[in-house]
């Protein structure tokens, strides 16, 4: 008799991957472009296969079973040694070549970083990049999904399976746009923010990554209307400068719209929170070795510069 790995279809994990992903069949079909009934028959040749439920169904609705848990995992590292075979190919010492693929959220304004790459690239002509971006659980789910190697994002807590390293203490402060009716006023204080209304990021929640600017708020009572929100740094930028209301920012990231005019520093003047970026990776993944070289050459260039 054959053994499973012998004849398991990688297409039948695939399918299960896309239904716990997407918390339906429906979307799973949505996503692979097929049909609801092919996924169906998919995840039951793949119960037949393996002669285990996965999933309990309840009308519209399922939840995964112990052994439906077991497979997704090693589903997901499968397909992580998959989407990554070519590159491991890549891996020639004596001539550095591949692929550093990176998760990171918008915007982010690091000379460290931008040296290493400068430096990296002249020591390996060879090596290319692909840099995608997304808020910060976007950039933690592709690490843990095995989308990419490396991250850089805000955390609020840990999650599991992640490694860290602090890139960047950033300074955030209150900024509004010319057409703000605190704009060029220099002898505000706190008060004077009470009655505003703000702009803020998606995450700028008691949970959420950008937690400090939340709590920030909260002990200040700074509770006034909140005109937009977004998960893009560029965004929120947009609409503080176009006058929506005022907003926490970094300040590093802002310098130069703030030096041009076209945003305004608010109180307090000290800051209101200090918010630490992070270097990330995903401690179970088997990188290739331009990733793996790059990643060791950027934390030995932190660890220069004091974090």
């Amino acid at each position: 008799m054959s053994q499973i790995h012998d004849r398991l279809d990688w297409n039948l994990l695939r399918t299960f991957l896309a239904i716990i992903q997407e918390g339906s069949i429906s979307r799973a079909a949505i996503r692979l472009h097929v049909t609801q009934p092919a996924v169906s028959l998919a995840l039951k040749r793949l119960e037949e296969q393996l002669g285990e439920s996965l999933i309990t169904r309840n009308g519209a609705n399922f939840t995964i079973t112990t052994a439906g848990e077991l497979v997704y995992k090693e589903a997901l590292a499968i397909y992580g040694s998959i989407a990554r075979l070519s590159l491991a190919v890549q891996d020639m010492p004596q001539d550095l070549s591949g692929v550093v693929r990176l998760a990171v959220v918008s915007a982010v304004k690091s000379d460290i970083l931008d040296q290493v790459l400068s430096e990296f690239h002249l020591a390996h002509p060879r090596v290319t990049f692909e840099i995608m971006t997304g808020s910060s659980s976007e950039v933690q789910h592709a690490l843990l999904h095995f989308q990419a190697a490396l991250g850089i994002s805000l955390k609020h807590k840990n999650v599991l399976g992640l490694a860290y390293t602090p890139l960047l203490h950033q300074k955030y402060f209150f900024y509004c746009g010319k057409s703000h009716p605190l704009y060029g006023k220099t002898d505000l204080s706190m008060e004077d923010l009470k009655s505003e209304k703000f702009v803020s990021f998606a995450s700028e929640q008691l949970d959420g990554v950008l937690a400090p600017l939340a709590l920030f708020r909260a002990k200040q009572s700074l509770d006034g209307h909140t005109t937009g929100t977004s998960s893009s740094l560029h965004e929120v930028i947009r609409m503080i400068r176009s006058g929506l209301g005022i907003g926490a920012l970094p300040e590093h990231v802002v310098s130069e719209e703030a030096a041009s005019g076209n945003l305004w520093k608010l109180p307090p003047y000290e800051g209101m929170a200090r918010v630490t970026l992070y270097l990330m990776w995903n401690d179970s993944l088997k990188i290739n070795k331009a990733e793996e070289t790059f990643l060791d050459y950027l934390r030995k260039n932190l660890t220069v510069a004091g974090y």
